[in-house]
Formats: C-alpha cells, structure tokens, sequence
C-alpha cells in the first residue's frame, strides 16, 4: 500500500443497472479489498445500488437523483467507482456542468468503471484530461487488485496480449488509451460536435457483447465516418463475445464461432485502410487482447483511459495511470 491511495474517500455507485440480490457477496468482497489492499478510507455506497426507477426499470432511479448524487460524490470523494453497466450514465453528462468539470479537473478525481461507465471516462478525459479506469469493479478479487493498485500508486500494470493482427511495430508504441465498449464509444462520438482527440496520440481499445456482424459493421463504419482509423496510433481489439462457456450450457461453440467470423470481418473490412496507412508509412498495429471484455474472471486487464499504455512487438502490453 501507498500513499497515493491509502485514506482516500471511495464512493460506489451504480449510474444506471441496479445490482441484484445475488450481486452482494461480490459488493462485500469489493469493499473488503478497497478497505485492505488499497487501504481506502471511508467508503460510502449509493442510496441507488439495488433500487428501481419508477417510470424506467431498467434504471436505478431517475436522471435527477442520480445527478444530484453524482455531482456531490464529485466534490465529497476522491475516488467515484461504478458497479455496474446496462445503460444510462450517458443520462449524466446531460446534467454536468462547467462548474462540475472545473472540480473534477482541480481535484484530479478518479472514476473506475466498465460496460457503460466507458462514456463517462472518456468524456471526464476529453473534457478535463483528467484519466480513470476501465475496470468492472464488481469483478475485484485478490488475483487483480494488485493491478488496480499499482495504477493508482502510479506504478505500471502488465499484461499479455494473444496475437497481432495486422502490423506489428517494430518497437514498442505508446499512445493514451481510450475506448472500452464499443457500442458505448460509438455513442460517445455520435454528437453535433464530437470530443476532439487527436487521434495520433491514441490508442483504441474496443470490445463487445451481444452484437451480430452487422452491428459491427455499422460501428465500424461510424468509426470510420470519424476518422479513426486514418489517424489512430494503434488499434486493441478485445471480446466480442462473451467468452466460451459463459453464455450458458450449448453456448461455447456459437461464441468462439462469433468471435472468429468477427475478427475476420474487422481485418476484411478494413483491408483498404491498411493498405493506405502502410502507402502513407504509418502502419495501423492492430492486436487481439481477448481477455479484455465482457464476462472475462481471470487476466482482465485494468485500462487507464487517458493514461498511457505501452505495446511490445512481443505483445506485451504496459499500463500507467499517469
């Protein structure tokens, strides 16, 4: 334990899917491994986590309650973590004001999130260049926590990635990552004026659950339509799919199938681009980092967007927070 997270003040909340009943034992573990490993201070949980919105069920609770305690968990906390997905933390920027990002860029806050709690770490790093995590706080355990720490002491988090897919640098790259779930991202872009990033400077990081090829294939083109893929330093391509065997019994075969066509339509699809960027002489490295995703229990790596992030020729891949 260090100092840069031992006392903080941690807030967890759930901005948009309620937790279940069967959820708990893993809430208890989270906030014993906070308490410990990380040596947080107080912790405090949202009045929300296992509620149901009255006009929308699938949310928490309304825009206004769920804003209301977003942006006093920004000025009482030092550290905001999601634990869950589903959909609505995009309902939360509608209600962010300046005022809310001139505190979160002063108090360098840190969110710690997955799924789509992506859209509020890329938007906090767009907006303030302030970095958070992409991790699904629920799936904390004593195997990962270590990595989760390590970012926030300001040390390096390692992992492996499986296979490059199209160009592998000659030497090892480093960009700021942003990204997460790709449906999310998607949406994050698709704006009257869309977040300026520059893409030269990053490295995308995507994954997905619950698509069909022409889902991706609309994702993809939206991508495209932005200019991603013209400029972006490298390219991380995670789960499209929930892994093998986690989609119930009879579902292995159908998800390895899935990923396997899809990986083949990503590089299919962008064939042409490829061959542009290697005419220009700036290669697109693209690589396969299949624990990175949904349903993942065992190596799921912890991706600070907006920090840094190193890739190997050997497919090493090295996170720092800052």
């Amino acid at each position: 334990m260090c100092a840069e997270s031992s006392g903080k003040s941690v807030f967890l909340i759930a901005p948009s899917t309620r937790l279940v009943p069967q959820d708990l034992p893993l809430l208890k573990n989270a906030i014993h491994l906070l308490r410990n490993a990380m040596g947080a201070g107080r912790i405090s949980l949202s009045s929300y986590l296992f509620t149901r919105d009255e006009s929308i069920e699938h949310v928490t609770a309304s825009i206004a309650e769920r804003s209301r305690e977003l942006k006093a968990a920004i000025r009482e906390h030092d550290i905001i973590i999601s634990l869950a997905g589903g959909t609505g933390a995009e309902d939360l920027l509608l209600t962010l004001d300046r005022s809310d990002y001139r505190t979160i860029r002063k108090r360098r806050l840190l969110f710690i999130g997955f799924s789509d709690f992506s859209f509020l770490l890329n938007e906090v790093y767009s907006r303030c260049r302030v970095p958070g995590i992409l991790f699904p706080s629920l799936r904390l355990n004593e195997g990962n926590v270590g990595d989760l720490l390590a970012l926030i002491d300001g040390g390096t988090a390692s992992y492996r990635a499986a296979s490059w897919l199209a160009d592998p640098p000659p030497q090892p790259l480093t960009g700021i990552p942003v990204g997460g779930n790709l449906t999310t991202f998607v949406n994050f872009l698709n704006r009257l004026n869309p977040p300026r990033l520059g893409w030269r400077d990053h490295v995308l990081f995507v994954e997905d659950l619950g698509i069909d090829l022409e889902d991706l294939h609309r994702l993809l083109a939206a991508l495209r339509r932005h200019r991603v893929f013209r400029n972006v330093k490298a390219l991380v391509i995670g789960a499209l799919a929930v892994p093998p065997g986690a989609g119930g019994a009879g579902s292995e075969g159908r998800e390895r199938g899935f990923q396997e066509r899809a990986l083949d339509f990503l590089m299919a699809y962008l064939d042409g681009v490829l061959a542009r960027r290697r005419e220009r002489g700036l290669p697109l490295p693209i690589v396969f980092m299949p624990r990175f995703g949904h349903g993942i229990t065992r190596g799921l790596p912890a991706v600070p967007v907006g920090g840094r992030a190193t890739l190997s020729p050997g497919l090493d891949v090295a996170f720092r927070l800052r």
